[in-house]
């Protein structure tokens, strides 16, 4: 595999599957400006650029090297702040220097990097109206929700952004610091038209599904990965050594995202962020909801599928594709069949795929006319955390009348699950504030939670009802 790091051309012969792209960059390449703070991707201090080819140019996003794997980066453009380290300092480093926004300086460089990619990305619009700074502000507050600062500075770093954001794009001396954007895009180029080594047997990368058959085939015993923001942590925390891994993401038939009449189809090869911003205008409750899934860092990686096929109680994105009905279309060599996502997850890690066999892709339905979707998460942070709870709701209604109703709830059980009994109380009856009183009762039969280090079962079990009545009084209104 071939890749671009900050201005080198690099050549790797079968890299080791668990290896890192932090550890590399460390340990092999001697660039220790990223830091390893957190080894889970919480808290962004080893934020470093990742370009990619799309449609003939490069898309600089930002991604925790921690838990990004280096086979994964193939004809990448890797961009680390070590490369920003010249005589004159870059805008956003001169920046955060002007407003003292840098105090232990140990997550400085996360900072950097993601005020970095926001900088290229966001085109300068000023500060001259009160609109245009908060949509500025946000911007940037969604750009920086992966960076955990230890010393709380957040106001000098968010100072910093207001001085950046109306200054000219064009000047930025980045690509002059690494040889010039035309360079940088014809090598990249040049490294996508070459074919990986054919010998490569620890991370197996397919370019479509018939090389995907074959190789899951070949190698049964071998993990599926995409972004890798969950299954890294086995590496980085639970010390696990894997041998062999097949990518999905270079399977061009995985991803896709597209709209077929009232269904959304999601490849496994889409990122969370590809879906949040396909979403925004037919379905902006699933983008809106996606601003609290973990960072910009995960969400640039992470999948959708990935999510789905954790089998995690406390995924977020189930309990919202429960009640709108989602389905999963699975692939095993040639055979393709559809199930119903709440047929999927059996147990506590435990998943309807047969052996061989994988999810190809989810089709998640638009809601109809007349049906509300409410969805909420509770977490101790509002970005970047694990839910306590999270909430969802489906309802349709004539003249007052329940005529179709699906919640479901996660962190609240063994898996992500339908609350079946609350469900069939309400389904057909007239909504008044009289039958939501009774919610906490019929909830109790659904779910018995746990108690652990995010929350009390008590805790969950009374603000998942206070969630589930709120919804119902709103449906009211």
């Amino acid at each position: 595999m071939h890749l671009l790091l900050n201005e080198t051309t690099i050549e790797l012969v079968d890299p080791a599957a668990d290896t890192t792209l932090l550890h590399w960059l460390r340990e092999s390449q001697y660039l220790t400006a990223t830091k390893e703070g957190c080894a889970v991707g919480d808290c962004g201090a080893c934020t470093v650029l990742v370009g990619e080819l799309e449609q003939g140019k490069i898309v600089y996003r930002s991604v925790n090297a921690c838990i990004a794997l280096l086979g994964s980066l193939n004809a990448c453009h890797v961009v680390t702040l070590d490369a920003l380290q010249g005589p004159k300092l870059h805008p956003v480093q001169q920046a955060m220097v002007d407003c003292h926004s840098s105090q232990c300086g140990f997550c400085s460089p996360g900072f950097v990097m993601s005020l970095v990619v926001w900088w290229l990305n966001t085109p300068a619009n000023g500060l001259a109206t009160p609109a245009a700074f908060a949509q500025h502000r946000h911007g940037v507050e969604l750009a920086l929700s992966g960076n955990l600062c230890r010393c709380t500075g957040y106001l000098p770093i968010l100072l910093a952004a207001d001085q950046l954001a109306p200054m000219d794009r064009t000047a930025a001396p980045l690509f002059d610091q690494l040889g010039g954007y035309e360079k940088c895009l014809k090598l990249l180029q040049d490294m996508a038209s070459k074919p990986r080594n054919e010998a490569a047997q620890a991370y197996l990368a397919p370019s479509n599904l018939v090389d995907l058959a074959l190789a899951y085939e070949a190698f049964p015993e071998a993990r599926l990965v995409a972004g890798s923001t969950d299954l890294a942590l086995d590496i980085t925390h639970g010390l696990k050594t894997m041998d062999r891994l097949i990518d999905v993401t270079g399977v061009e038939e995985l991803r896709s995202i597209k709209q077929q009449g009232n269904d959304i189809h999601i490849g496994a090869g889409v990122s969370l962020s590809e879906v949040e911003c396909f979403c925004q205008k037919d379905l902006p409750l699933m983008s809106d909801f996606l601003g609290r899934f973990a960072s910009r860092q995960v969400r640039n990686r992470g999948t959708l599928v990935g999510n789905i096929a954790n089998s995690s109680p406390i995924a977020d994105t189930p309990p919202l594709l429960l009640v709108l009905d989602a389905k999963l279309v699975l692939l095993q060599g040639q055979n393709e069949r559809t199930i119903a996502l709440k047929e999927f997850n059996l147990g506590y890690k435990q998943t309807a795929l047969q052996a061989g066999e994988l999810i190809h892709s989810v089709i998640l339905p638009l809601p109809k006319i007349g049906q509300r979707v409410f969805v909420e998460k509770v977490s101790k942070r509002a970005e970047d955390d694990i839910s306590a709870t999270c909430v969802a709701m489906s309802i349709t209604q004539e003249q007052g009348l329940i005529t179709q109703i699906n919640i479901a709830c996660g962190g609240m059980a063994a898996i992500p699950k339908m609350a079946d009994v609350t469900q069939s109380h309400l389904l057909g009856q007239v909504l008044t504030l009289e039958l939501i009183k009774k919610v906490p009762v019929w909830l109790a039969q659904d779910y018995q939670p746990i108690d652990d280090m995010r929350a009390s079962a008590n805790y969950r079990q009374q603000v998942t009802a206070n969630l589930i009545q709120g919804f119902l009084q709103e449906a009211i209104a």
